[in-house]
């Protein structure tokens, strides 16, 4: 079961070669949870670290007052837990799966392990943090001089470009929620219906169903002053 997970997983896993992935799936301990049962939580002491195999998960924090921010989605083939796991620190972060998830456990023994003996699988641990840093001072960046306009076309220009693999127009299924994109951009939920509506009535989204369709990727970044690349 771990074995086929594994050779189909994208993420930190397809980064690694075979006898990499190999060595990974020899140490790994197969778990499950369930829609909305935590993984990780946030403050807390952990040494494991989860490899996604099936499903996906939501990584975030809660604030005193109770508003979620969320970080970033992990699907099949991606890490959590290794931020504890190098600096035997708690918990950065929440992690809390979106659905059923079927996760591989690795104990820091075997992770440190791994690093000491494969080179391989220590440079794409590098390369993995290393996006890991990309994508967050892009986030700071964008919260700190962006509108909310901009931010919201950023976050939207993302999944799509994600979803699309190359093509110019893209499908979002489901649809995200005003309430998770205000989550990922650090603004409020009416601020982002009034931003989705004005995109919606200039032909930049449509809804189909349960669906967010982009009819342009390429029309909607020229709604930016400054585009991502990409």
């Amino acid at each position: 079961m771990l074995t086929d997970a594994i050779a189909e997983a994208d993420g930190f896993i397809a980064s690694l070669g075979r006898e990499e992935r190999e060595a990974l799936g020899a140490r790994l301990r197969p778990i499950r949870f369930g829609d909305g049962e935590p993984i990780v939580t946030a403050g807390e002491p952990g040494a494991d670290l989860y490899l996604i195999l099936e499903g996906r998960a939501e990584v975030g924090l809660v604030s005193v007052q109770g508003r979620e921010v969320t970080y970033r989605d992990v699907g099949p083939g991606d890490m959590i837990g290794e931020i504890a796991a190098i600096d035997r620190s708690p918990r950065s972060a929440s992690v809390t799966a979106r659905g059923p998830v079927l996760a591989g456990v690795l104990t820091r023994a075997d992770f440190e392990a791994l690093i000491a003996d494969s080179p391989g699988f220590a440079l794409a641990l590098m390369r993995h943090l290393t996006g890991q840093i990309r994508s967050v001072t892009e986030r700071v960046f964008e919260l700190s001089t962006m509108l909310v306009r901009d931010r919201v076309v950023r976050e939207v220009l993302r999944r799509g470009r994600a979803a699309a693999d190359g093509a110019d127009r893209a499908e979002l299924s489901p649809a995200p929620t005003h309430l998770d994109l205000a989550s990922r951009i650090g603004a409020n939920r009416e601020a982002v219906s009034r931003e989705m509506s004005r995109l919606s009535g200039e032909g930049l989204l449509t809804r189909a169903g349960r669906r967010l369709v982009i009819p342009s990727l390429a029309a909607l970044a020229e709604e930016l002053d400054d585009p991502p690349e990409g």
